[in-house]
């Protein structure tokens, strides 16, 4: 296990009833006043309401900015800064998933910040500190409710860019499962995937040892593969949904990774999907990972043969080529199964442009690549894009 720092700044209120005592919780943290994110859909109207009486109950001033879209732009993360910068707005409580916590994280970190906030994205200025933030969980997916990163959406440039830092991480998260239970199954499945993913970019790691991570992460995996389908087509069973969610949060803010070398190559080309097409970071990850996983394989075979064992329960002892292509296939056969893509076409892009699209790739500045297992050039992320293409 590698040296490694590791501070989780969250406090998690998970269970039933949990956003009933977000009044209470954030009174006792000093805030004076709220800006509530969140997309404004008609599904969540009853639950902002509620909020805010009990906000408003506690004697904290509230405001509020809906609007958020999948991809969380830049114009609405202005409009946010200018809002808390206005009314000297102490806290930002994100109700909703990923884009609106990570929109939110964005604004939190703007509003203390003199110049424009894209300053943050494009490394002209550091994160030096951010007002204070908190999470009601609706789509447990990101595990934007206790990282530290925030991804945001330049429409302006097609720039789909992070930031990070520990001022991000949000102060407190409260997490009902059962606020998930009216999640439409493609919301689901996409949330799934992402899930799935951050465990695997942190799992396929040129370290060669396998230890307690890798066995946390290979519990994680296979109770996503057990129950993915179940919670979709049982989406009020509060067991499938707790697990789903609390996954989520460990998949992103490190638990599952600490101590080792990090990949990251899947979702640095998704997120280039997303940008260039505006195509739903989940979407974009299923259509990416097969690909990117049988370009890969082969500079870790024994570790592709142990997922697919851990993961999908294949064992084929003589054979670790065969068992770990096996174990690629039933990846590909997961996502299928949620209804997710699984390669670039069933996006349904007019027409994909792979040699804008692979140099568009934010590479690595010093070594001009990216991934960790394998190290990826331009030219390799447009031979992962037409095997993805095919």
């Amino acid at each position: 296990m590698l040296n490694f720092q590791h501070k989780i700044n969250t406090e998690f209120i998970f269970g039933k009833n949990a956003e009933k005592n977000v009044g209470k919780k954030l009174l006792s943290y000093g805030v004076k006043k709220v800006l509530l994110h969140h997309t404004g859909e008609d599904f969540l109207i009853e639950l902002l309401d509620k909020i805010k009486d009990d906000l408003l109950k506690n004697k904290i001033d509230v405001y509020e900015l809906g609007g958020i879209e999948p991809n969380p732009r830049l114009s609405l993360v202005r409009e946010g800064v200018q809002m808390l910068k206005q009314e000297n707005i102490d806290f930002v409580l994100a109700v909703g998933g990923g884009s609106t916590i990570d929109s939110s994280k964005a604004i939190a970190a703007g509003a203390k910040y003199d110049g424009d906030v894209w300053d943050l994205f494009t490394k002209k200025s550091d994160i030096k500190s951010a007002v204070n933030i908190g999470v009601v969980l609706t789509y447990p997916a990101s595990g934007s409710e206790s990282s530290n990163i925030s991804v945001i959406n330049n429409t302006d440039t097609n720039e789909k860019l992070l930031i990070s830092s520990t001022h991000l991480a949000p102060s407190i998260t409260f997490m009902n499962p059962e606020l998930t239970y009216t999640l439409p199954g493609i919301l689901t499945a996409n949330g799934i995937v992402d899930i799935f993913s951050h465990i695997c970019e942190r799992y396929f790691s040129p370290d060669t040892y396998i230890g307690i991570i890798d066995r946390m992460a290979e519990g994680a995996l296979k109770t996503l593969v057990d129950i993915g389908i179940k919670a979709i087509n049982n989406p009020e069973e509060y067991i499938y949904r707790s697990e789903i969610m609390w996954i989520g949060t460990i998949a992103q803010n490190n638990t599952l990774g600490i101590g080792r070398i990090q990949d990251w190559a899947s979702h640095v080309i998704a997120n280039e999907l997303s940008a260039l097409y505006d195509i739903t970071h989940g979407m974009t990850l299923s259509a990416i990972t097969p690909a990117w996983m049988r370009y890969v394989y082969k500079n870790d075979v024994i570790r592709f043969a142990r997922y697919a064992e851990k993961v999908f329960d294949i064992k084929l002892e003589n054979d670790k080529e065969k068992q770990a292509l096996e174990g690629i296939k039933k990846t590909e056969e997961f996502f299928s199964s949620l209804g997710m893509p699984v390669n670039l076409k069933q996006l349904n892009i007019p027409e994909i442009n792979i040699d804008k699209l692979a140099k568009s790739v934010q590479y690595d500045q010093e070594t001009n690549t990216i991934g960790a297992i394998k190290k990826l050039g331009i030219t390799d992320v447009k031979k992962i894009l037409i095997m993805a293409n095919e």
